[in-house]
């Protein structure tokens, strides 16, 4: 990790020089600490060598087209180069979240700087895969890439074979660019580059294929992802929907057994009102039989009077 760089590497230099090997530990104490993006570039060389591999080979066959001047070849490869960085550079963010150290949007940025500079240059590709950045890489499209300064062993890294991975020392050279019979030329060495080049652009066409069934894999998972969610939303809604139907349902079913107690209770007071209706027109013929009476009896004192 970058910021437990410098301990580790005092640590192994303290280590070296401990086990008597000075030139090692001074060679391990003089190694710059690596900036963050060349640091993830690096855990990408790590831990997701295929992507790294499809990268610069990719940049070979580029660097191929390049020569032989297919334009056609060309354009359609450029897509891919893009689609192909920005997938890198999401990867390396996701990968750098793994490791518990999240990067920002410049880092990213400075990931995908440095892959592309290694798929224009041979020997940027042999540095980016070498997994010992200590800085970011850049080019221009035309120049060389500037690597000074950039690998903290230079003399470990080797050229790349057309495959992207590097490529192992001969007895005739070092295996680095230029080194003649060692790269197979020779009395047939246009047959064997036409071969070689042949070779590249069918493991391209291959590498496009796993890359676009790999999109379509994603973008299935995605679609079927997006579903499920829809499924479980139209789901939920169902599910209250229902939910407020019982709630109504009960209401209802409470309301009509309150309707039958107030229909019993109107029954009561209706047999009440029956009940005193009657008391009442029952006092209302003893009151006029008694005021018949009273008429009577007074008709007949006034009589005798």
């Amino acid at each position: 990790m970058p910021d437990a760089f410098t301990e580790a590497r005092n640590q192994r230099a303290a280590a070296a020089t401990k086990g008597g090997d000075k030139e090692l530990g001074k060679a391990l104490r003089t190694l710059p600490k690596p900036s963050a993006g060349a640091w993830l570039v690096n855990m990408l060389t790590l831990h997701r060598p295929e992507l790294i591999s499809e990268v610069l080979e990719l940049g070979a066959v580029l660097r191929e087209a390049q020569t032989d001047m297919d334009q056609q070849q060309l354009r359609q490869l450029s897509g891919e180069r893009q689609r192909l960085l920005r997938s890198a550079a999401r990867e390396a963010r996701s990968l750098a979240e793994e490791l518990g150290r999240p990067v920002s949007a410049a880092v990213g940025a400075e990931v995908e700087q440095t892959l592309w500079a290694a798929m224009t240059d041979a020997d940027a590709a042999a540095a980016a895969a070498s997994g010992q950045l200590v800085r970011a890489l850049e080019a221009n499209g035309w120049e060389p890439v500037q690597l000074e300064g950039a690998v903290a062993d230079p003399s470990s890294v080797r050229q790349l074979t057309a495959g992207g991975t590097p490529r192992q020392p001969s007895a005739t050279g070092t295996g680095t660019r230029g080194s003649g019979a060692g790269d197979g030329e020779g009395a047939d060495g246009g047959a064997g580059k036409g071969s070689a080049v042949q070779a590249r652009k069918e493991k391209a066409a291959a590498a496009r294929a796993l890359r676009a069934a790999r999109t379509s894999l994603a973008d299935a998972e995605r679609d079927a992802a997006q579903a499920e969610d829809a499924l479980k939303a139209a789901q939920d809604e169902v599910d209250a929907v229902d939910d407020r139907r019982d709630e109504l349902t009960d209401e209802i079913d409470e309301l009509r057994e309150r309707i039958r107690d107030l229909e019993r209770e109107v029954a009561a007071v209706d047999r009440r009102a029956g009940t005193l209706e009657r008391a009442r027109d029952s006092a209302r013929r003893t009151a006029r039989a008694a005021r018949r009476a009273v008429e009577k009896a007074q008709a007949k004192l006034e009589g005798l009077g």
